[in-house]
């Protein structure tokens, strides 16, 4: 009865257990489809069905039955508080609504990838905006230390692919 408590226990995974049918058979191979299926959504018989099928404890089944149904069924987190990604197309979140019916695949793959996503497009952003226009000011105004920085790497590359042979 804690368990009800907390948000996760026999009614709850009952209710879910056709939307978690296809994570769990996923999760472990090992157990197939129409047995998972003859459990009828028992949170017990299916903890006692994947004990019986691997090596793990009914304890450990049970947490990680927990987590699965908390990833699925969790709505997806604000991004930080971050105002910069709000003007941006939702062409990833359609990705990820069109890959909604993959098992292999929990729902929070697709949020995580989508927020990488827009994190690595803002710091490529900052990135050519910022550092380059820095470096091309810096080089003009340093045009003979950068002439020369240039020359000695040219240098140094050619020493480096033509070695030691050079002299022999």
């Amino acid at each position: 009865m804690a368990d009800e408590a907390l948000g996760f226990g026999k009614a709850t995974f009952a209710s879910a257990f056709a939307s978690l049918r296809p994570v769990i058979a996923a999760e472990w191979s090992e157990v197939d489809e129409e047995a998972l299926a003859a459990t009828d959504g028992d949170l017990d018989r299916v903890v006692a069905l994947i004990a019986e099928r691997t090596a793990r404890t009914k304890a450990l089944i049970r947490r990680q039955l927990e987590e699965l149904y908390r990833v699925a069924t969790e709505p997806v987190p604000a991004a930080h508080g971050s105002t910069r990604g709000r003007g941006r197309s939702n062409r990833t979140a359609e990705r990820g609504a069109d890959r909604a019916g993959d098992a292999a695949a929990p729902p929070g793959v697709d949020q995580l990838l989508a927020e990488l996503e827009r994190r690595t497009a803002q710091i490529m952003r900052e990135l050519r905006g910022g550092f380059f226009d820095n470096t091309r000011d810096r080089v003009r105004d340093n045009i003979f230390f950068s002439l020369i920085v240039a020359i000695g790497f040219g240098f140094i590359v050619g020493v480096l692919f033509t070695g030691s042979s050079r002299g022999k």
